[in-house]
């Protein structure tokens, strides 16, 4: 029996598998070679088109910032050609022996495949250079597109070997895939347990001795084992459906108490336990995203770092229980006055940091302190007793004051001993 299977299959499956492979072959390597050539040209393409956009849009704008010293416009030129996906570095020098550098992401020591651009200055007659543009074009998002579209076409090209195969199959439909749909409905229509017609195939009386025939005589054999099988199986369905309902209620259990501890592990991680506001952790991130988004959008943002004055003497004659109450109380005052948008945050002991997005006129911010000041000077009562408190502010901005997160900390914090020393909110 052995040997008359590798002889019946060497009678069909190298032929088919011989074609296949020819043609398919043949299709795919063409189809392959010639989609991405034609794709990695048109990304060159659009690669030479965006150093032409930055040499003929952006250099004149550069060489008037450049002339005119203009550090923040020419910051935002550079910063804003890495929006481009074709440009992955780029460097402005300018200055009287180019000593005022401007760079945004990383140049690398090769420079074979940077672009210089002069910036060259028309003063009246005379033409003036001002500074250069070093600019590297994004090579490895021309490699990074090229790989994606190899990948794509060779998923491509396998579903076409796939209709190709289908297609040669095609000559053989009249030898096989009529059987192949007979033992398919035969396969569909045999139930576990009930008796059922040995599968009989259409081809004469004397059938060939093949992969067909070989077939069909296994899945009467198959058959006949699944019903000596069904019985046995049946019995350990009803113990086994019982086992995995215990299980899956188990998980589920286990499943919802991880998710809420996750939660709450969340929670504790970015909150200040006593207050419930943002702790120093979601503050940096809250923080480094208001930075780039004033970046982008050319826009300020102010940092109000507010110390509650006499804190420890209140907390020392009253006790914790009352330092922590006036915490809770000065925190939701300040809260009340604040937009969803606005971030407040405990950095710890008796210090809060405010965070505002969107604050133009210098009167919104005046606003927004004497607000803060008023609310925080309320009397607030403990055991029966008034006390009033007060606090400090000191307020920070960017870039105007600084131009990262750690450094308009520091100048707030600056701000706000200034304020203590003299009695002042800011």
């Amino acid at each position: 029996m052995s040997r008359t299977m590798v002889r019946n299959w060497s009678r069909l499956g190298p032929r088919l598998l011989l074609w296949v492979l020819l043609i398919s072959g043949v299709i795919t390597l063409a189809s392959i070679t010639l989609q991405v050539t034609m794709e990695y040209r048109r990304d060159m393409s659009n690669l030479r088109n965006a150093l032409d956009v930055i040499e003929k849009m952006e250099l004149p704008s550069l060489t008037v910032a450049a002339w005119n010293f203009d550090r923040n416009q020419l910051q935002a030129h550079v910063g804003g050609m890495l929006e481009s996906p074709w440009v992955s570095a780029a460097q402005l020098r300018y200055g009287v022996k180019e000593n005022a550098v401007i760079t945004a992401g990383d140049l690398g020591a090769d420079m074979s495949d940077v672009r210089e651009y002069p910036l060259l200055h028309i003063n009246g007659t005379t033409q003036v250079q001002v500074g250069r543009l070093l600019v590297r074009p994004n090579m490895e998002e021309v490699h990074r597109r090229t790989k994606e579209r190899l990948v794509l076409i060779l998923g491509t090209q396998i579903a076409n070997a796939i209709v190709m195969s289908a297609s040669l199959l095609l000559l053989v439909s009249a030898l096989i895939t009529r059987h192949l749909h007979r033992m398919a409905a035969f396969a569909r229509s045999f139930v576990p347990g009930e008796t059922f017609t040995p599968l009989a195939l259409d081809r004469g009386q004397s059938p060939p001795n093949d992969e067909l025939t070989l077939l069909q005589e296994s899945l009467n054999n198959a058959y006949h084992r699944l019903n000596d099988a069904h019985a046995r199986e049946q019995r350990h369905i009803e113990e086994l459906e019982r086992c995995v309902a215990i299980r899956t209620e188990e998980l589920r259990t286990i499943n919802a108490r991880l998710s809420e501890s996750e939660q709450a592990m969340r929670v504790l991680a970015h909150s200040d336990p006593l207050t419930g506001l943002a702790n120093r952790i979601l503050l940096d991130e809250r923080l480094e995203r208001a930075l780039s988004r004033a970046v982008r959008h050319r826009r300020d943002v102010v940092v109000l770092l507010i110390d509650l004055n006499d804190f420890k003497p209140i907390n020392d004659r009253y006790g914790h229980a009352a330092g922590d109450d006036l915490l809770r109380t000065q925190a939701d005052r300040m809260r009340l006055l604040l937009r969803d948008t606005d971030t407040l945050a405990r950095i710890g002991g008796d210090e809060f940091v405010v965070v505002l997005e969107d604050l133009e006129p210098k009167a919104d911010i005046t606003r927004v302190i004497d607000a803060m000041a008023t609310a925080l000077s309320t009397p607030w009562v403990w055991e029966g007793k008034t006390i009033t408190v007060s606090g400090s502010i000191g307020l920070a901005r960017f870039p105007a004051d600084a131009n990262n997160a750690a450094a308009l900390l520091r100048h707030a914090d600056d701000a706000m001993y200034i304020a203590k020393r003299l009695r002042r909110r800011a």
